[in-house]
């Protein structure tokens, strides 16, 4: 195989994506409450919504934005994120310009680059989504060019297998569809007062009850807690020997952290997927703010910032598990390539509505499906993703 030591960038466009639907059968759920009834979650927004975890108030992203990158012999690699309009702007006003005749391969270079010229109006939030977009495309390409999957880039498969985690409050379902380990949402917060610890308690001893005393069982708070609630609610939860509890406070909240560690030491506590680039990871590392990190990697810049994570983690002792790995090809092989990742998550992107096969749902063609609890990587180059570029528009086009 002949290795092009540069290839240059030829353009880089935000897009549309627009596959056809690739399920041919669709399965009836079964009867009772949906998926977002069950996983309805006490958000920062609880406070001022009509019932517990209405989130009409925060309007979130749907992955909704692609990036072409295409290079001079007209290979492509294919990113995406979400946000819509605002992070499709950034790729297409800022970040374009600036790589544009860039040699393509060299991909640390590239996500320094996009970081400094971001810089001016800041790196996070919205523009990490947007430079994430960017960066996992220049990953696909590079690994199409070098007729190689990213994972191997990364240096090959860490584990054979690794231990995947479903997450959200129909736990029987997902139990029946073979996952092992369990993680789930909190319905009430702070303005529930003690009723709701009390529901809270009763609802997670009943999932551990049907779990048993082998599995894994998290709970996730959502960003929807302060201090006082989160330790009373901690501490009557101890019985049930919770692995972690995960975003208790608002993303940018790290006051509230040391305070809660120092009143439930015991506790292993997980955040990360509302930072963004690096330094937040830095730093919570360098003052032992969480035992596990959660970077998403569509949210957070991408894999190049990922595999600086990992390796700040590690060489602190914690762990990394990124948010949602296990729904896009992307997560999949970071998670076979890093070895700080003990564990995917397999959560929204991944799970069916219950009586469903996970095989039925909507999914980036060429993306793998969990089965019975195990989950592999594509070993085609790139991500593996089976896209054609004519399903990819330009986004203001």
């Amino acid at each position: 195989m002949e290795i092009r030591h540069t290839m240059k960038i030829k353009s880089i466009e935000a897009t549309r994506i627009e596959y056809p639907d690739p399920i041919t059968k669709r399965t009836p759920p079964r009867d009772g409450p949906s998926r977002g009834q069950l996983n309805s979650q006490a958000t920062p927004m609880r406070r001022y919504a009509s019932a517990p975890g209405n989130r009409r108030w925060m309007p979130g992203g749907a992955r909704d934005v692609g990036c072409v990158v295409t290079l001079e012999d007209g290979s492509w690699g294919f990113g995406m994120t979400d946000y819509g309009r605002a992070t499709a702007a950034i790729i297409d006003d800022f970040l374009a310009p600036a790589l544009v005749g860039q040699d393509a391969m060299a991909t640390e270079r590239l996500y320094d680059m996009m970081v400094r010229v971001t810089s001016g109006f800041g790196s996070g939030s919205l523009t990490a989504r947007a430079i994430a977009a960017v960066d996992l495309a220049l990953w696909d390409v590079k690994g199409k060019v070098l007729e190689q999957p990213v994972y191997a880039l990364l240096g090959g498969p860490v584990r054979e297998d690794l231990p995947l985690y479903s997450t959200g409050n129909d736990t029987g379902w997902q139990k029946e569809l073979g996952f092992k380990n369990f993680k789930r949402f909190s319905h009430y917060g702070p303005d529930d007062g003690i009723e709701g610890i009390n529901r809270l308690e009763a609802e997670i001893a009943e999932a551990r009850e049907l779990v048993g005393p082998d599995a894994e069982l998290m709970l996730d708070f959502w960003l929807g807690m302060d201090v006082e609630t989160a330790v009373r609610t901690t501490e009557r939860l101890r019985p049930y020997n919770l692995k972690w509890i995960e975003d208790p406070f608002l993303s940018e909240s790290l006051d509230e952290y040391p305070k809660f560690r120092e009143r439930v030491p015991w506790q292993g506590l997980a955040t990360g997927e509302h930072w963004y680039g690096v330094y937040p990871f830095f730093n919570a590392a360098s003052s032992g703010l969480v035992d596990i990190f959660q970077p998403d990697i569509i949210w957070c810049g991408g894999l190049s910032p990922v595999i600086k994570i990992c390796h700040i983690a590690e060489a602190a002792g914690l762990s990394v598990i990124p948010h949602g790995s296990g729904g896009t090809a992307f997560g999949q092989h970071a998670c076979y390539g890093l070895a700080a990742v003990p564990m995917i998550e397999c959560s929204g992107p991944v799970m069916t509505e219950p009586g469903v096969p996970l095989e039925e749902k909507d999914r980036l063609p060429g993306t793998p499906v969990p089965s019975e609890g195990r989950l592999h990587p594509s070993d085609a180059p790139g991500f593996g993703l089976e896209l054609k570029r004519e399903w990819l528009p330009g986004f203001f086009s």
